[in-house]
């Protein structure tokens, strides 16, 4: 439903519309007021979904805005389109499904022992699928490494991920990682698709603690659990897992293994193109 913006209190950051003869107020969050109050003002039409839920603001309830999906400002002619999600998803899919390779990446570090004192989490396995445009799998592979920094991992790292002595037997200085990542890199320049920052972070850190040159910027990520608040507007972070079960309708046995989490992204990411082309 499409309704005309009677005030905006941008302090506050709410707004008010003129619905039924009576005037309704809105309010967003901290964040959903940095994305979207620069386009809000006084005669500007919007149309927008609400949460169930509502606070008192300046002695009046008002109720929460769960995302906008047009923005346009009044002109003589034609309304000039401030914000139009329908359009943003489209581009979203244009940028997604336009890379020549895409390289899914998932890491497995190492946890803090139990009793406090220095640590820094290091990577002791990788996981990744490089694909072509096509969706055609290149290569893929699951790398065990050697902590450096720390080389005795802790009970509560071999608990949770469950490693056994086929770790110790398979795992690998860092350099061979390093090299093997620095290879793809070189040869494909692949956009590496990740589940939220976590891997990001460690990667970027894993390069000060084995004193090398960085191989990877942030430019050459895509966070895919990003993707997934813009696109559906979520609020809250989505779990790689959780994020499976409501594409595919069934729930997936997470193993805390990095070349099968690498997999469940890339399930997630195909499935996200998919529904993004048939809402075109």
């Amino acid at each position: 439903m499409k309704r005309v913006i009677f005030s905006v209190n941008d302090q506050q950051s709410y707004f008010s519309c003129l619905v039924d003869g009576k005037i309704e107020f809105y309010y967003l969050t901290k964040s959903q007021a940095k994305k979207y109050f620069a386009y809000l003002d006084k005669g500007h039409i919007v149309s927008f979904e609400l949460y169930n839920k509502r606070k008192i603001i300046d002695n009046r309830y008002a109720w929460q805005v769960a995302y906008f999906s047009l923005i346009e400002k009044p002109s003589y002619r034609k309304n000039q389109i401030l914000y139009d999600l329908k359009d943003i998803r489209k581009q979203m899919h244009k940028v997604l499904d336009g890379f020549d390779y895409l390289l899914f990446l998932d890491l497995e570090m190492t946890m803090p022992p139990y009793f406090k004192g220095p640590f820094e989490a290091e990577v002791i396995q990788a996981g990744f699928i490089l694909r072509d445009r096509s969706g055609q799998i290149i290569e893929q592979d699951s790398i065990f490494i050697k902590p450096t920094k720390y080389p005795k991992i802790s009970p509560r790292t071999v608990k949770f991920l469950q490693i056994t002595d086929s770790y110790y037997e398979k795992a690998l200085d860092y350099v061979h990682f390093y090299t093997r990542l620095r290879g793809i890199i070189d040869m494909y320049n692949p956009k590496i698709v990740v589940w939220g920052k976590n891997d990001m972070i460690a990667l970027k850190a894993s390069y000060k603690i084995n004193g090398v040159d960085p191989i990877t910027f942030d430019d050459m990520f895509i966070n895919l659990l990003q993707i997934h608040k813009n696109y559906y507007n979520l609020s809250d972070d989505l779990g790689l897992f959780k994020a499976y079960e409501l594409y595919y309708n069934k729930a997936y046995d997470q193993s805390h293994d990095a070349l099968d989490d690498a997999m469940v992204t890339k399930y997630v990411f195909d499935a996200l193109i998919l529904q993004m082309k048939e809402v075109m």
